[in-house]
């Protein structure tokens, strides 16, 4: 290229407008003797400055032999129809390798650019490699801003969504955004559970991607540096590099009702009956730090550990990052049992962080602990992401620009944004459901590269089946249902049942008589059909045992289980139950499956099993019932069954009169004034009672509940009336619910769809995006569970959008590049 002469003093310009406005630009900057390099322009002004494209480190297998390119420029460009692309070769002297670079800029629409570095090579079996892309703006910013945080101070951003910008002084927001980890090759995961699935959350000692994305600390920012910057690649080994213990309190104060004494390094506590009880104290821990915390521990019961926010001299939220859900890790009278754990402290605006240690499940007994740390790292660092020879692998990130319009536009825009750069079509809502469901997928660990979908972080580390399920089939992509649907396939037993949970770092046995295996049938045969998958005979077959054997011994056609099929699944049965009207549902579907899928099975026995579910329907009561102990229950999940078979297999299950007048006695409730139709409430119960008085509906409680001792625990004294499955609103159950209203000629389903679709973006003005239920009684905002936050199976609408034909599969960019 032989435009260095004129490079100086002319860039080249691509798709700059006229006249003020939010539209980006590109200018490729330098010449043949420094390399070339691209600024991002708001027009013909400069918006997005770096010293060079990205930074790259690189180390063999054995990490003897390290080297790294700092600042990389291209020796060449070409311009493209939509940008500029960007390359140059390298030899590696340390490996004797030869490397190749590009980075392709593209213009996907005038306020969005997506970046794309690509890397190969093929003299090495392998690289580990890690690889940042600084993104500085080229004036100070008034501000930054995270999908958090409106006002971000600085440091590691590890947040429900990987999306942070800087706020100009024209009052544009400039956001970036990453493709899912599925893709750039990241996880999210920070914690793993205790082995023997005891106790809940402990936070791992290798952390990988940390510091996926950073904003300049307030430090750096004080001294006139600014950056916006993903790493990707990088994970943080807490048993090396530097550490250093923090001093703890000589003596700790009491919570609750407990008997404590101190000695130098042991402590006794002895507890009554009763609530939670401990002791607390506060640690010394600081944002934007990463600790240890240890302990050993005997006692006659499970350990409680905790880690609060505390500001202003009140306890706030639970920490996320590392330890979670502790109140059992699991003691012995007589021998001292070892806790580790780490502990990554992400933005917070907290003063400290308030530790306690004691009981919360109510038990009389005692707990003694000793030589309690708590230890600050400065974690050695390594490169995880692999290079294989032969290879090009890609990483691809976003940079749109809009005004500024507040937290909950530019939580909208992020998730936008990302899904029209990634070439997704739909409306608004179904763009967002689509980014966040991208956002919940990622890589299982640094050793393993297979794409793992989690529901979302309060779940994360583990892959629930029925989740993942419902997540992934809503999408095209061919590598992510079959690689997804192969792991589930690992975790078939002898017997031919799907495992429930793959949860990585520790192992699950959990494979029991609920939806799992059905759901792994239906998944197999959506893959033979959208991407002429082989579905290994073997296993099919045996699963397709198991479901016969298991559900139904005696060949009656009536569905028998241990649990419920629906996701209302907070009750075991012994024995058995054929009390429920979803788990009819779901057997009659399995048949159907299993018929579809060529094996075989006889037409009268699959016609019984959907007649069996249509006997559920109450003629008196004119509604299914959820369950047959308990008429007064309704639930719209009772009607998912019914969905599967109008989707998968054309076919009905249940008459027009049963599906309308089951759905005519689901309230609407949350009516609110701007929604898209006023008139009617915005979401409805996922179960509630049905009354006969003028309201015509109630919430359970301890007297009249199906759930046994969670329901007589938790829906006591009203005290949770429409959260959870006591009347929360799930998204997903709900509107497959009402698109089988569409199809059965019920009225009011379009406008129920559309009440619920504005009710998930727009109920919460603090929460603009997909939830795992929404209250449908509450009184403010912070009554709102935070660990619902982001559900990734929500993007189901997609596919029950199709159903009812609001939406074409050419619509979704797996389904052009699998049909092209």
């Amino acid at each position: 290229m032989r435009l260095e002469s004129l490079l100086s003093v002319f860039c080249l310009l691509i798709f700059s407008g006229i006249g003020y406005s939010q539209e980006l630009g590109l200018a490729v900057r330098g010449n043949e003797e420094n390399g070339y390099f691209v600024q991002i322009l708001n027009e013909s002004e400069e918006l997005i400055d770096s010293p060079g494209e990205f930074s790259l480190n690189l180390s063999n297998l054995d990490r003897s032999v390290r080297s790294s390119l700092e600042n990389w420029k291209a020796a060449s460009y070409k311009e493209t129809e939509k940008g500029v692309v960007l390359e140059r070769a390298h030899y590696l002297k340390d490996f004797d390798a030869n490397l190749y670079l590009e980075v392709e800029y593209e213009r996907v629409s005038a306020t969005l650019i997506r970046k794309t570095f690509r890397i190969s090579q093929n003299s090495i079996p392998n690289f580990y490699y890690s690889v940042d892309f600084t993104n500085v703006p080229s004036l100070s910013p008034r501000e930054y801003v995270s999908f958090e945080h409106e006002n971000f101070k600085g440091g590691m951003v590890h947040e429900l969504y990987p999306s942070a910008g800087f706020i100009t002084k024209e009052n544009d927001v400039v956001g970036f955004l990453t493709d899912p980890g599925y893709k750039n090759n990241f996880t999210r995961t920070t914690r793993r559970r205790f082995s023997g699935r005891g106790g809940g959350m402990v936070g791992m000692r290798i952390l990988p991607d940390a510091k996926l994305l950073s904003i300049a600390s307030p430090e750096e920012q004080d001294n006139g540096k600014h950056y916006i910057k993903y790493t990707f690649g990088e994970a943080l080994n807490l048993d090396h590099g530097e550490s250093w213990e923090l001093k703890v309190p000589d003596s700790y104060s009491k919570t609750g009702n407990v008997d404590l004494k101190q000695g130098d390094s042991l402590i006794e506590m002895s507890f009554p009956k009763g609530d939670k009880a401990g002791m607390e104290f506060m640690s010394g821990m600081e944002p934007q730090k990463i600790y240890s915390i240890s302990f050993s521990a005997k006692g006659e019961m499970p350990l409680a550990l905790k880690l609060y926010e505390y500001k202003d001299g009140i306890e706030g939220s639970e920490l996320e990052h590392g330890i979670k859900y502790i109140d059992g890790f699991p003691l012995e009278k007589n021998s001292w049992q070892e806790f580790k754990a780490s502990v990554m402290l992400s933005y917070t605006e907290a003063e400290d962080v308030k530790v306690f240690i004691g009981r919360t499940n109510g038990l009389r007994g005692s707990i003694d602990i000793k030589n309690l740390k708590i230890v600050e790292h400065k974690p050695y660092r390594l490169d995880y992401n692999k290079l294989p020879m032969g290879e090009t692998v890609e990483k691809v990130t976003y940079v749109f620009i809009k005004p500024w319009d507040g937290q909950k536009d530019f939580k909208i825009s992020s998730q936008v944004k990302l899904a029209e750069g990634m070439g997704f079509e739909g409306t608004e809502i179904e763009k967002m459901l689509y980014a966040n469901f991208q956002m919940m997928t990622w890589v299982i660990s640094v050793d393993d590269e297979k794409p793992f979908n989690v529901p979302n972080l309060n779940y994360s580390p583990d892959m629930y089946n029925r989740d993942s399920f419902w997540s992934v089939i809503s999408t095209y992509n061919k590598d992510l249902n079959t690689s997804i649907w192969n792991q589930w396939t690992a975790t078939q037993t002898p017997e031919g049942a799907i495992g429930t949970i793959i949860t990585p770092y520790m192992g699950s046995v959990e494979a029991k008589d609920n939806e799992a295996t059905i759901e792994w049938l239906i998944w197999g045969l959506l893959n033979k059909r959208r991407f002429g998958v082989e579905l290994p005979k073997e296993k099919i077959q045996l699963a397709a045992d198991y479901i016969l054997n298991e559900f139904d011994e005696n060949r009656d056609g009536k569905c028998a289980s241990h649990f419920s099929m629906s996701q209302v699944d907070v009750m075991e049965y012994h024995p058995k139950t054929e009390r429920m009207a979803a788990n009819q549902g779901m057997f009659a579907v399995a048949l159907k499956t299993i018929q579809a899928l060529g094996l075989e099975i006889e037409k009268d026995y699959v016609m019984l099993a959907e007649q069996e579910y249509q006997n559920f329907y109450d003629e008196e009561r004119k509604h299914l019932l959820f369950d047959t102990d308990y008429p007064d229950l309704i639930s719209v999940t009772d009607l998912v069954p019914e969905f599967l078979s109008l989707w998968i297999f054309e076919k009905p299950m249940l008459t027009d009169e049963m599906v309308q007048n089951h759905l005519d006695q689901i309230p609407a409730l949350n009516k609110v004034k701007n929604s898209s139709h006023p008139e009617i409430g915005t979401t409805a119960p996922i179960i509630l009672r049905l009354t006969d008085d003028e309201k015509a509906y109630t919430y359970m409680d301890e007297n009249y509940q199906p759930f046994g001792d969670f329901g007589a625990n938790n829906y006591q004294d009203n005290s949770r009336d429409g959260y959870y499955y006591n009347g929360g609103s799930w998204l997903r159950a709900e509107y497959t619910a009402y698109a089988v209203g569409s199809w059965h000629g019920w009225k009011p389903a379009k406008k129920r769809m559309e009440n619920r679709l504005w009710a998930e973006k727009n109920l919460n003005p603090n929460w603009p995006y997909s939830k795992e239920f929404i209250p449908t009684k509450w009184n403010s905002y912070d009554e709102w569970w935070p660990s619902t936050r982001g559900l990734s199976w929500n993007v189901f609408v997609l596919m029950a959008n199709e159903f009812v034909g609001d939406r074409k599969p050419e619509m979704d960019p797996d389904f052009k590049k699998e049909n092209q």
